[in-house]
């Protein structure tokens, strides 16, 4: 049996068809999810890209959350299980955050291929001396911004787009591949990621005849730093490069098919995590405190195994990406090796119909930290306050401050219900979903002072170890001196 896994970073659960939006157009997932078993609560464990790699690889939560780190060198993950089982393991990514600045996130695989340009990836010197940007102060930084130009230059058609070249760089080595006995294929494109930038014709399927600041990259900000037309047609972007992908992943889905491998290949495509477009009055991947919200942690996930388990199913159980490793070993009849503690939980017995329910609460966060200062990002968060961590089962989620007055809950199961505050008079249900967390921080290997921090009877006085939270979150932003100069002019 073979695994192919596609990853797509920043893509919303309701951003698909299958999942309810009936604006966007999705045709390949929306067909593929009648052939498979689609997880309607699959949320983020560590946040973001590079933490949610972490837990995917390796089938850990981490401390109980990992940090935005590179791959750990005695880390044993699953290509490598995979590989002492005689897989043969590829990587083919644009995920620049993976490779960049030797994360190791390429060491597991036999071999991999990395698609050059996306976001912030060093590709290329290019001299230009002026870059004209209408509304300049509404996009990310310029250092991002030059960065991002000078790849763009060489990516005009659909085709010399980010996602279709990892896609097809995908059917490529489905070609001259496919003679293997069993393989790993893990496809990991950073779109739909900003910066939105799918050709005309997929915007205009969402926003046509618009004349305001056109904005492919934002801030990360309030809400109101925007416009409504301007939050509309980021929002269009959005979905004109989701739908860029969706086609782009039918043609791997097509690959397998024609070269003769759908009996027996287990195929799994997945997102990471959401965006917000003005929900809770952010233009952002979290809130001003680093609040991970329903928008940002549901992820969509799906799983099409060729011997029909859960085919058309939508499943009800919560998973989590720290399920993946222990599920795609149980399915290739693989005994994960003690070494890796694997702290997740086989999802199989869900799409089999073993079991309703692997755990009662799905718990996600960033690492947890005092403060927060990104001027790549725009935001500020004062150095007395402690982010949050969400806590999510199948109705209530609770983002959980260790400041009891900052909590706020969400009843998912109302119409609108994930932008509801309901915290007042649901204090049960607060206490309830609290104790998950302190159970969480309990089963995984937390250090005594998150434990503290999270505790009924909050004491602001404690504080991590000196470096603690500062060695385990890296500022995300690109050193200036590794950015070439650029004038870019509104």
């Amino acid at each position: 049996m073979n695994v192919v896994v596609i990853m797509n970073d920043t893509w919303r659960h309701d951003s698909l068809g299958v999942n309810g939006n009936e604006v966007i157009h999705t045709p390949v997932l929306d067909q593929f999810a009648a052939e498979s078993a689609v997880f309607d609560r699959s949320y983020a464990g560590s946040y973001p890209t590079v933490p949610i790699r972490h837990d995917l690889l390796k089938g850990r939560f981490g401390a109980p959350f990992h940090g935005w780190l590179p791959l750990e060198w005695d880390a044993l993950t699953l290509p490598e299980v995979m590989r002492q089982n005689d897989y043969v393991s590829m990587l083919i990514l644009s995920t620049p955050h993976l490779i960049n600045y030797g994360y190791g996130f390429d060491r597991p695989f036999h071999a991999w291929e990395m698609i050059r340009g996306a976001e912030i990836d060093r590709w290329k010197t290019d001299y230009f001396q002026e870059f004209a940007l209408p509304h300049r102060e509404k996009f990310n930084s310029d250092e991002h911004l030059a960065l991002y130009h000078r790849g763009a230059t060489y990516r005009r058609t659909e085709a010399e787009k980010d996602a279709p070249r990892v896609m097809q760089a995908a059917c490529d080595w489905l070609e001259r591949n496919s003679g293997h006995d069993q393989f790993l294929l893990w496809v990991d494109s950073f779109d739909p990621h900003e910066p939105w930038d799918p050709p005309d014709h997929y915007i205009d399927l969402y926003n046509q005849d618009y004349e305001g600041a056109d904005i492919h990259w934002p801030k990360y900000i309030d809400a109101s730093y925007y416009t409504p037309e301007e939050a509309e047609r980021m929002r269009a972007r959005y979905m004109g490069e989701i739908t860029m992908c969706d086609r782009w992943i039918g043609r791997v889905l097509d690959t397998i098919d024609r070269v003769g491998r759908r009996h027996d290949t287990i195929v799994i495509v997945m997102s990471d995590h959401g965006h917000l477009f003005g929900e809770h009055g952010r233009i952002s991947k979290w809130g001003a405190w680093l609040e991970l919200w329903d928008e940002c942690a549901h992820q969509f996930f799906m799983v099409r195994h060729p011997d029909g388990p859960g085919s058309s199913r939508h499943v009800g159980g919560l998973i989590q990406p720290a399920d993946l490793a222990p599920s795609i070993l149980e399915m290739l009849g693989i005994k994960p090796p003690e070494e890796m503690g694997i702290q997740g939980h086989s999802w199989l017995p869900l799409i089999d119909g073993r079991k309703r329910s692997i755990r009662p609460a799905a718990i996600s966060a960033f690492h947890p930290r005092q403060g927060f200062i990104d001027g790549c990002h725009n935001h500020v968060s004062p150095d007395d306050q402690w982010t949050a961590a969400t806590i999510t089962d199948r109705r209530w989620q609770l983002i959980d401050f260790p400041e009891t007055e900052r909590r706020e809950l969400y009843d998912l199961s109302a119409e609108g219900g994930s932008l509801q505050n309901v915290i007042s008079g649901n204090a049960a249900e607060v206490e309830r979903l609290h104790g998950h967390l302190l159970d969480h921080l309990n089963r995984h290997d937390a250090p005594d002072w998150l434990r503290t921090v999270f505790r009924d009877e909050f004491d602001a006085t404690v504080q991590p170890p000196p470096g603690e939270w500062r060695d385990n979150v890296r500022k995300r932003s690109t050193p200036r001196a590794l950015t070439p100069k650029a004038n870019i002019v509104g």
